[in-house]
């Protein structure tokens, strides 16, 4: 028990470390809180459309393994994606891991939904049109929220998922042979309040029932991607619980490709790209827009 606090106090002060610059970096958008009673207030980024009224709304989560990374690694991406969608874009810097315990960080995604929808007229936006999207652990918080959300009759209008992790219970077999070891380090050192087969925590092992529930899904996957099997797991699990789930895949694709995060690896450029008017296309359908010219690369 003494060497797991001493454990956990070193890696809390490394995590620090490394992510300590990310607060003085300047941003496109406007750095903001959202306040919560009892709960410390939720850090976003916001993007704001030029049209002004009824617009939809786009939460943005980011990756990082739940314990690195920042808002700030998706400003540029979620300033664009506001633009073409003329959305109101939420880039949501949610407590990392070693700050807060899982499901702490699926409920500050709940949270900014309930906020968006309670204060729709004043934003400026439309309640029923809200989409929640992140890539790997921003995409495993996602899926878990939606599960919340749907657990609490609350519907929005859709989930984004990319290359996205959905398994703690080892419910699906990866070419990752050093996962289980990893995580079990991550959850000695964090544990979740939940267990590691919840729902929240694991989609991939959520209930048919609580599977139709859910809002409708775009799951992106890659080929070059170890998690890629929690993707295509999941929409199947999804496509039988009669949900409405399309699922890409990007073959020659590596883990991370959609992001700015990405440019270490040249030659996923045009996918990167192709990715994301895909997404584009994929959030217009969930807000039932029509395509048009202007979404077009």
């Amino acid at each position: 028990m003494v060497m797991t606090k001493i454990k956990r106090a070193i890696a809390v002060s490394k995590f620090r470390k490394v992510n300590k610059h990310y607060k003085a970096k300047q941003t496109i958008g406007e750095r903001s809180r959202i306040e919560r009673d009892g709960q410390a207030a939720i850090e976003v980024i916001l993007y704001r459309p030029e049209k002004i009224g009824n617009v939809p709304a786009f939460i943005q989560v980011h990756g990082g393994g739940w314990v690195g990374m920042d808002a700030v690694d998706d400003d540029a991406y979620c300033a664009r994606l506001s633009e073409v969608l003329g959305a109101f874009v939420i880039n949501l810097n949610y407590k990392r891991l070693y700050e807060r315990a899982f499901p702490y960080q699926q409920e500050e995604v709940v949270d900014t939904v309930k906020w968006l929808i309670a204060n729709a007229e004043s934003l400026g936006i439309d309640r029923d049109k809200i989409i929640i999207s992140g890539g790997s652990a921003g995409g495993h918080i996602s899926a878990g929220a939606a599960i919340m959300l749907a657990q609490q009759n609350i519907r929005i209008a859709g989930q984004i998922l990319e290359v996205p992790f959905l398994d703690f219970a080892h419910a699906v077999k990866i070419d990752f042979p050093q996962g289980p070891k990893l995580f079990e380090q991550l959850f000695d050192l964090f544990p979740s309040q939940l267990p590691l087969d919840n729902p929240v925590i694991s989609p991939v092992v959520a209930s048919d029932d609580t599977l139709g529930k859910v809002a409708r899904a775009s799951i992106i996957v890659c080929g070059k991607d170890p998690l890629h099997p929690h993707g295509e797991y999941y929409a199947e699990r999804l496509k039988t619980a009669g949900n409405r789930v399309e699922l890409k895949m990007y073959e020659n694709g590596y883990h991370g490709f959609g992001t700015d995060q990405a440019d270490e690896k040249p030659e996923q450029e045009k996918l990167r790209e192709d990715c994301f008017w895909f997404k584009v296309h994929e959030a217009k359908e969930m807000y039932g827009e029509e395509n048009n010219d202007e979404t077009q690369n």
